[in-house]
């Protein structure tokens, strides 16, 4: 396959800045958000961002501008999804190394997921997740996250 951008494999359509229009939860739970809520992708050839809140009753302001308290504290924290780092693609199989995260243990790990862009909308499935010292993640056991993603302007 055709090397791009510092040797990563072809990026399959999937360069660009995405917005996730929908979060589906599989397996037992099987819960589906539709509503619109904070979040940004990024794809270049080679790295990747990802920021989204889950929920948009979590992107409510503090009661005290700048002043959370330690309930709003984690309340946001157990919200928030946020990592960036290297990706590679082989197949239909997107595997992403996080640089940084808001989880410490997935700093160093891997994130794989199934993926379909078909022109402007692209399908995230998350299939399994590992920490650092290869520790699988517990929510793989009940299922991944399937996220629909659009191109954004």
């Amino acid at each position: 396959m055709k090397k791009e951008d510092g040797g990563t494999k072809k990026s399959k359509g999937v360069v660009g800045v995405w917005q996730v229009t929908e979060v589906r939860r599989q397996g037992a739970e099987g819960s589906m958000m539709t509503e619109p809520f904070p979040n940004l992708i990024i794809f270049t050839p080679r790295h990747y961002s990802m920021a989204w809140v889950m929920g948009a009753e979590s992107d409510q302001p503090f009661a005290e501008r700048w002043k959370p308290t330690d309930e709003e504290k984690i309340k946001r924290f157990d919200s928030l999804v946020v990592n960036a780092g290297t990706y590679e693609i082989d197949g239909a199989k997107l595997t992403a190394h996080p640089v940084v995260a808001r989880i410490a243990d997935f700093i160093g790990g891997k994130l794989i997921c199934e993926f379909n862009v078909d022109n402007d909308v692209m399908r995230l499935e998350f299939v399994d997740e590992y920490s650092f010292d290869g520790v699988q993640a517990p929510w793989v056991a009940s299922g991944g996250l399937v996220l629909t993603l659009v191109r954004s302007g």
